[in-house]
């Protein structure tokens, strides 16, 4: 009896587990046939993308050693990340950005020290787009950009770079200063339809950053790299996912 008990356990379990997954194939195929249909049959879904691209400050004063020594425009790499929740042809997103830039400076100083100066980005941006163009696979928009940057200025020594074997540091090496503004844009983009629910696709943006007009000032006596009103250009490749809700 026992024996009849377990062997019709053991069918039932692996019928179940046979349906579960099933089911959960089913789903999954539902869920992705939804997103691929989701522009076609005016469905809300999300749209979730990576982009990396050139971040140019081309009329920046970019003054890294002092107010009165200063070079004219910057270009970053920048990496960035977005999500957007789309109904119809509106898209409301939010957007997480970071920018370094490509070479490393000279700071003031004595020649022994080597001292180099390296600046860093980070944006959070709200975006609003309106998709007004749809030409067989390709998609094309036009928004609008708001949020905040932050500029992360740092000056290091040769021995902070490469410090001899052993060396243990306490705390952050080198001097750091932060500064915050408020970052408004417009921007253009377009996006193609490669396969099922996945899209490649390139944007250009303009933003203007709002930055205090006085630059702050590290302990060692380094100012802020950047002030005031700056323009900034932006020219990205992304690769996207949909999913529909």
């Amino acid at each position: 009896m026992s024996k009849r008990f377990v062997l019709a356990y053991g069918f039932a379990l692996t019928i179940a587990c046979s349906s579960s997954v099933v089911w959960a194939d089913n789903q999954e195929a539902a869920s992705t046939r939804r997103a691929s249909v989701a522009l076609d049959q005016n469905y809300t879904h999300t749209l979730i993308s990576t982009s990396i691209g050139l971040m140019s400050l081309p009329a920046a004063d970019v003054c890294p050693r002092s107010r009165t020594s200063c070079e004219k425009g910057e270009t970053s790499v920048s990496f960035g990340v977005y999500n957007q929740y789309r109904f119809g042809r509106i898209g409301l997103g939010a957007s997480v950005g970071w920018a370094a830039s490509l070479v490393a400076g000279a700071a003031p100083g004595a020649p022994e020290l080597q001292r180099e100066h390296d600046r860093r980005y980070f944006l959070v941006e709200a975006q609003a787009r309106y998709y007004g163009i749809r030409a067989g696979r390709w998609e094309w928009w036009g928004g609008v950009t708001l949020g905040g940057v932050i500029i992360k200025d740092s000056w290091t020594v040769i021995t902070e770079r490469e410090p001899y074997p052993g060396t243990m540091f306490v705390g952050q090496g080198g001097a750091k200063l932060s500064t915050e503004g408020l970052a408004a844009g417009v921007a253009v983009g377009g996006e193609w339809n490669v396969a099922p629910n996945w899209f490649l696709g390139t944007t250009l943006r303009y933003a203007k950053w709002l930055l205090p007009t006085i630059p702050g000032q590290a302990p060692t006596q380094d100012r802020a790299s950047l002030s005031g009103n700056v323009d900034m250009i932006e020219f990205g490749l992304l690769v996207a996912y949909r999913i529909a809700l």
